[in-house]
């Protein structure tokens, strides 16, 4: 499914550039970056040899503005005129067309998020699991069921039978229901932080 954020041109960074802007190492960008991509999925552009090459800076500005300290991150960002610094000698008109498409690109996401089309992919992902394994938990209870199903068959042949599993899948389904309702309320209203730090 298409991001509400894919349209339009990206204005992709490498790690080097990142680092030298935000004035922190190389390493601890690095370090963001891959939390992002596997938490959040964000757009990056890999070299032949499938390490990342640029990634998507409205999408590493957003999503590490959510999870990093505001004071530490405007606190190690050196002071430039924009922020998009002409770093790779382009000319001024390009620097502005860049800087006007990172800030399209950071509305998007702002809007996208406010509409809850955002998703962590790490906490999706282990949210599914749970949810599975707790389904396959209550249905592998199906055959402590067995003597009631023998019973009924005995006594009504297929037809009981039949009304017995009806019965024992209406207590299969109230039983996930319930389970499910139980790790939704359960579930932190805010996601956890991620954090920048550099290990």
């Amino acid at each position: 499914m298409a991001s509400p954020v894919d349209s339009g041109p990206r204005v992709m960074w490498s790690v080097s550039q990142i680092a030298e802007r935000d004035g922190i190492s190389k390493q601890a960008v690095s370090k963001v970056v891959q939390s992002l991509i596997a938490g959040h999925d964000i757009p990056v552009e890999r070299d032949s040899r499938g390490r990342v090459a640029r990634v998507s800076l409205a999408h590493y500005d957003h999503h590490r503005g959510q999870f990093a300290n505001p004071a530490k991150v405007a606190a190690a960002r050196p002071s430039t005129p924009g922020p998009l610094a002409d770093t790779r000698g382009d000319s001024f008109d390009e620097a502005r067309r860049q800087n006007e498409w990172l800030k399209v690109e950071r509305e998007k996401l702002a809007q996208a998020q406010e509409r809850k089309q955002l998703v962590r992919a790490d906490l999706l992902t282990e949210a599914l699991e749970r949810v599975g394994r707790e389904i396959q938990s209550l249905v592998a209870r199906l055959p402590n069921k067995a003597d009631d199903l023998a019973l009924a068959g005995a006594k009504e042949g297929v037809h009981g039978v039949r009304i017995a599993l009806r019965a024992a899948a209406n207590d299969i389904n109230t039983a996930i229901a319930d389970a499910l309702a139980n790790i939704a309320h359960l579930a932190p209203v805010a996601d956890p932080a991620q954090t920048d730090e550099p290990a």
